[in-house]
């Protein structure tokens, strides 16, 4: 299915956000199935045990230390290889461009480290800018936060990600605003429905799969934006139709090559 690769307004990035994931749910909630769905489980029925504990008055020592570890050496490094998995793929079948849930994790394993320390630069960045005097903090914000997709999809990484990804949010800043804010309020509302629910075990497992459903709308909505802002500085998309019409005529001149052949 071929959609639309140009600038795009609030509107326009949401629609092909979601019919992105609608088109393609199988391939993208399979990258998060196999990752998010389960992590979020075992935090899930492990905060509640501990809860639990305390409520008990049971020691709780262990049950902290075994979150903390938990969540710094398997699900931080996991959430940064799972949002470049589904960058790639949501990137790829944008562009309409065949990919696999294997070739999504190798793409995102490929990309890790030089990922990270991107992040790890933009954030002291942007937390030297809130030291000093806050509002830096937000604009650096704002001017880095397409260079998690500028590491991913561009192959460079480091200070000429920072860069590349200021350049591209030139003029874009208020747009990505709006949409973090809307994106804020259905987080919200999915979190909120999730946590309603009376029972236990039935809302862990609710929580557990939006928290998957909101990893993709996010990350789908600023891939869109991604290239909607490189329409706008570069012409991508330009260059998408012109290698489009040179696909075609090379398949047209294939095709012309098989009927000389068999006339």
């Amino acid at each position: 299915m071929k959609y639309q690769i140009k600038q795009l307004g609030l509107g326009g990035i949401l629609d092909q956000a979601f019919s992105l994931i609608r088109n393609h749910f199988g391939l993208l909630f399979g990258i998060v199935a196999a990752t998010i769905v389960p992590l979020q489980l075992i935090i899930g029925f492990l905060t509640n045990h501990l809860q639990e504990t305390i409520k008990a008055g049971g020691d709780v020592q262990s049950l902290l230390i075994l979150q903390m570890v938990l969540t710094v050496f398997i699900a931080l490094p996991l959430s940064v290889l799972v949002n470049a998995a589904v960058i790639f793929a949501v990137a790829s079948v944008y562009l309409s461009r065949p990919t696999t849930i294997g070739e999504c994790f190798r793409h995102g394993l490929k990309r890790l480290l030089p990922l990270i320390g991107t992040m790890i630069l933009a954030g002291l960045a942007i937390m030297g800018g809130i030291i000093l005097l806050v509002i830096p903090g937000i604009i650096f914000g704002f001017w880095f936060s397409l260079s998690q997709h500028v590491t991913v999809l561009e192959n460079i990484a480091g200070t000429t990600a920072l860069t590349r990804s200021k350049a591209l949010m030139k003029g874009n800043i208020g747009t990505a605003f709006v949409l973090g804010l809307l994106l804020w309020v259905i987080i919200f509302g999915l979190s909120l429905g999730a946590g309603v629910i009376p029972q236990v075990h039935t809302r862990i497992f609710a929580a557990a799969f939006i928290q998957g459903i909101v990893t993709l709308i996010a990350t789908a909505t600023f891939v869109v934006f991604y290239f909607s802002c490189r329409c706008k500085a570069e012409n991508f998309d330009l260059q998408v139709l012109a290698d489009a019409i040179g696909e075609e005529n090379v398949d047209q001149a294939n095709e012309d090559d098989v009927e000389v052949v068999t006339g």
